[in-house]
This record gives structure tokens, sequence and C-alpha cells, in this order.
């Protein structure tokens, strides 16, 4: 009898890792609608959603070195710009254009020394260095290396900050950001006169 109960309980544990493998396995990253990252629990992986592998170390990996000059910039819009364009589903797209200096832009996955690539946060300020930058409306990311992309945004004013990545979107902090004020204005709107 003991034996059977053993038995029973080994198949019930067998398919309780099976059930849990088989649903880790559906939520892959899903990228047409991006839902806030929830703060991951300390033996989570915070690189899960993301398009590349997480480092194998059990260690926290330090961020990779960059020269002491580099920088991180809008190329457009300029800062106080007035942006004005079609409102469609409650918002305009902008096109944004992303620069660094002494700094090379790769796609996300590899931790490089020099390298990083770019975010965009919509109406949040930069992230505390090697805090990875969450997956939602308000945090764009741009893992494949991009430095031109639309973004959408409603109708007002609002703050953009560019902030740089390393290969496992860890921020680099505030040094390795640059914010601006923009001004969107849905097509027909005026501006409100001060």
């Amino acid at each position: 009898m003991q034996a059977r109960h053993d038995h029973n309980a080994r198949n019930k544990a067998r398919a309780g890792v099976l059930l849990t493998a088989l649903l880790i396995a559906a939520c892959g990253d899903k990228t047409e609608a991006p839902a806030p990252a929830p703060a991951p629990a300390p033996a989570a992986d915070p690189h899960a959603g993301h398009d590349h592998a997480a480092p194998t170390a059990a260690e926290p990996v330090a961020l990779p070195e960059l020269a002491p000059n580099a920088r991180v910039f809008f190329v457009s819009p300029s800062d106080g710009a007035t942006i004005t364009g079609p409102l469609e589903n409650g918002a305009v797209s902008i096109k944004v254009r992303m620069g660094a200096e002494n700094v090379a832009i790769k796609p996300a996955g590899a931790l490089e020394a020099g390298s990083g690539h770019h975010h965009v946060l919509i109406d949040v300020g930069a992230l505390p260095a090697s805090t990875v930058v969450p997956k939602d409306e308000t945090h764009l990311h741009f893992g494949k290396g991009e430095t031109d992309a639309m973004i959408r945004v409603p109708a007002g004013t609002h703050k953009l900050t560019l902030q740089l990545a390393d290969g496992i979107h860890r921020s680099y902090g505030e040094a390795l950001s640059s914010t601006i004020t923009v001004t969107v204005l849905a097509a027909g709107t005026v501006a409100a006169t001060q």
C-alpha cells in the first residue's frame, strides 16, 4: 500500500512539473499588446519576455564598461518642439531619431563593453543604473538596435526620456539618458496661447 502511495505521489509531482513547464512555454514574448512588466520575484528571471538569452551566472553581473564621455541624445524632435499629426485611436504618431556618441548601439542580447541599445520612456524620468527597463506602453524598447522609430503618444505635453541600457535591458542610469519636452497636437487642434 505504501509503495502505491509513493508511486502516486511521484506521478503527481511529475505532472506538476510538466504543467509548470507547459505554462512557462505558453507565456512567450507577446509583442502585439505589451503589458506592464511585474516586478520580478527574487528568484525570477528579470529578462523573461525579452528577445535575448539571460546570463547563466548565479551572481549579479556588473554593467559593461562604457567610455567616460559616452552620451545619448535626441537628434529629433528637439526640446520644446510642437508636433502636429492625425489623431488615431487616441494617439498621434511622431518620429524620433536617437543619437549616441562614444558608445556602439547594438541589438539586445550580448553584454559587450562599449555598447548598449535605446529605450524611450514616455512621461517617466531616467531609471537608476542596473534597473531592468520595464516593457510596457510608457517604456518602449528598441532592442534590435534601432536609432529611428515612430512612437505613439496622446495629444498634450509630454516628457520623453532616451535611456541607454545594456544587452539585458539594464539601465546605465541618468548619466546615459537625455530628456526633452514636446507638445503633441492632433491635426486641426489649435494650441492655447499664454
